[in-house]
C-alpha cells in the first residue's frame, strides 16, 4: 500500500470513528474514545445514524476495505447496551 492509499483509508476510518463516537456521545481525543459525554442534540445523533446506514457511509467503508454495516450493527448494539444499563439505573462503566 503505498502512503496516498494509507493516508486515504486512514482519513476514511477517521471519519467513521468520529460519527459513531458522535452517535453514542462520547468524546473524541488524538488518540482514541475519551469520555462519556451527553450529545449536542438528538438531532446530531439521528444526522449521524443516517450517514452510518446510508449510501455514503457504503461507499467510502468499501473504498477503505470494510464494512460499514458491521460499524453500524455495532454502533447500535453499543448505544442499546448504554441505555439499557442507563435504564436500569446502574452507572454506565461502573458495572460491577
Amino acid at each position: 500500500m503505498d502512503g496516498r492509499t494509507e493516508g486515504a483509508r486512514d482519513l476514511v476510518l477517521a471519519i467513521f470513528r468520529l460519527a459513531v463516537c458522535d452517535y453514542l456521545g462520547f468524546s473524541y481525543g488524538h488518540d482514541g474514545p475519551d469520555r462519556p459525554r451527553a450529545c449536542r442534540s438528538p438531532r446530531d445523533a439521528a444526522e449521524v445514524a443516517l450517514f452510518l446506514a446510508g449510501a455514503w457511509a457504503t461507499h467510502l467503508a468499501d473504498m477503505a476495505g470494510f464494512r460499514s454495516e458491521l460499524v453500524w450493527r455495532e454502533a447500535r448494539s453499543t448505544k442499546r447496551a448504554r441505555t439499557h444499563t442507563a435504564a436500569a439505573g446502574i452507572a454506565w462503566g461502573r458495572v460491577a
